[in-house]
């Protein structure tokens, strides 16, 4: 009768593994606070497959829209630390936004861990081509003599853009009047047509109308000058280094997520980045590459936070009291 039963256990203990080991693997969830479409749910859509394919298992891309990000990030702070809820989200919505609200919701080093950086847009100031600076220097005396026509079209306020276009004004000395718009689209729309004497602006965003000389770049913020505009100066060539601040775009876990799966989700990007399939797919979004270990972009995280900290403060924007 023992023996019996023995087997009786051995064997339910076989099929209860056999069960479980056939059980699907629970999806990754890639949270995305934006719509879709846009540039943000492309690229989570672009290394969500990857990371299916080098995880196993698959990963979802989730849409949670609104407040720049910050739902979708909410989400992810507040979830297990066990890999199966992630982000990707551009650096505004991690790194600026809880600095321009009165309390934030959450900090950068602090409730996330840096997976990969996935991705680097440079940011530009350009003009209307009825604006007759070609250089910064020309720019600046520009701006300062013709103080009305100073505005400055913005895709939006409270993000990286609008606190850059903050950077350029303090560090040239000149007064810019801040202009929103729904979007890179409307405002480098109106700066074409001179409704506008100013843009600062995702390059990418502005190649279009520069290609078709009805705008004027006159600096952008890489480091070196870029291969979809290589005649266009750098802010750094011009004599402002510290204006060297692109925008970037992450992958982020809750904090706590083991190390190992961390690496690995690292390790799984970085491949994908050197394929000619994800190096073209990201060009098109125009988008650099710029490979990081965890440890790297947590390094790059904990910089720009710090950058980011006394601009938004002097700046005195609330978004939550917009």
């Amino acid at each position: 009768m023992k023996t019996s039963m023995k087997c009786f256990a051995a064997i339910a203990f076989l099929l209860a593994s056999t069960l479980a080991a056939a059980q699907p693997v629970k999806p990754v969830r890639m949270m995305v606070g934006f719509p879709p479409g846009g540039a943000v749910d492309i690229l989570a859509r672009i290394f969500a497959e990857r990371l299916a394919e080098g995880l196993g298992h698959p990963v979802i891309v989730e849409s949670r829209p609104g407040a720049a990000g910050q739902l979708a990030a909410e989400v992810v702070k507040t979830a297990p630390p066990d890999g199966y809820t992630i982000m990707l989200c551009p650096d505004a919505s991690v790194v600026v936004r809880p600095l321009t609200l009165r309390k934030a919701p959450y900090y950068p080093i602090a409730d996330f861990a840096a997976v990969a950086h996935t991705g680097l847009a440079t940011q530009a100031l350009a003009v209307s081509a009825a604006v007759p600076a070609k250089d910064l220097r020309e720019f600046t005396a520009w701006a300062k003599a013709n103080p009305d026509k100073a505005s400055v079209a913005l895709p939006g306020l409270g993000g990286s853009v609008h606190f850059f276009a903050v950077m350029i004004a303090q560090e040239l000395g000149v007064n810019m009047q801040m202009v929103p718009y729904k979007g890179s689209g409307p405002s480098v729309s109106d700066l074409a047509a001179g409704h506008v004497m100013i843009s600062v602006n995702p390059l990418g965003t502005m190649l279009a109308q520069y290609k078709a000389g009805k705008i004027r770049v006159i600096a952008v913020s890489a480091k070196q000058r870029t291969v979809t505009a290589p005649d266009v100066p750098t802010f750094t060539e011009q004599g402002y280094p510290q204006l060297n601040m692109d925008a970037w775009f992450g992958i982020f876990a809750p904090v706590g997520t083991p190390a190992e799966l961390v690496n690995r989700m690292n390790a799984i990007v970085i491949q994908a980045e050197r394929t000619p399939v994800i190096r073209d797919r990201m060009h098109g979004l125009d988008l650099d590459i710029q490979e990081m270990t965890p440890a790297e972009f947590a390094a790059l995280v904990k910089r720009d936070y710090e950058r980011w900290t006394p601009v938004v403060k002097a700046s005195g924007f609330k978004a939550d009291e917009q």
